[in-house]
This record gives structure tokens, sequence and C-alpha cells, in this order.
């Protein structure tokens, strides 16, 4: 075994900053807990409380619900050679209604 000299006064930074740990069993399964301990992204939160208040009522499966509609008509709005549309969001009774249109180039 090398014996290996160590300067006085050196920081613990200073000492190893050469030294690269190998990966163990051990240092992954705790890699893994700090990953899963790690707190879910949130969604922007909004300034104003009321508009907060008004998200709460899209959940994150009717979020991915309307998504999933909507990348499939900006597809077909694509195929018929459309670059961009709109969207407008109307209340008809009890009903809400996401209507679609080509924007209109000024």
């Amino acid at each position: 075994m090398a014996k290996f000299k160590i300067k006085k006064g050196l920081s613990d930074a200073e000492m190893f900053k050469n030294v690269v740990e190998e990966e163990t069993f051990e240092t992954a399964m705790l890699k893994g807990e700090a990953e899963s301990k790690r707190p879910a992204p949130l969604r922007k939160s909004s300034s104003n409380s009321q508009e907060a208040f008004y998200r709460e009522f899209l959940t994150e499966k009717v979020e991915t619900q309307i998504g999933k509609h909507l990348l499939d008509i900006k597809m077909e709005y694509f195929k018929d050679g459309v670059g961009d549309f709109s969207i407008q969001v109307k209340k008809d009774g009890r009903n809400i209604v996401i209507e679609t249109a080509p924007k209109k180039i000024k």
C-alpha cells in the first residue's frame, strides 16, 4: 500500500478533490431514496386566487383528455394546410363547448 502525504491545513473539499467514488449498492439505494423523496413538480401557481379556484375543476385526467383531442384537431388542420388555429370556449346550457377555427392572417 502506497503512503500518501496529506498537507496540513487543507479543507475536506481540497483533500478529496481528485477522488472519484465508485457506485456501490448502498450509494445507488441512497440516490434512489433521495429521488423518491423529492416533491412532485407543481403546476404554475396563479397569482390570482380566483383563477386558482377555477383550475381546481380541471383534474389531470380531464386536462390530458382535452390535450389529446386538441392535438388530433391540430393534426387535422395541419393535413389541410392550416398552420395555426384558435380556440374558443363557450357554455351551452349545462355543457361546455370548445370550438376551433383557423386563425385569420392579418
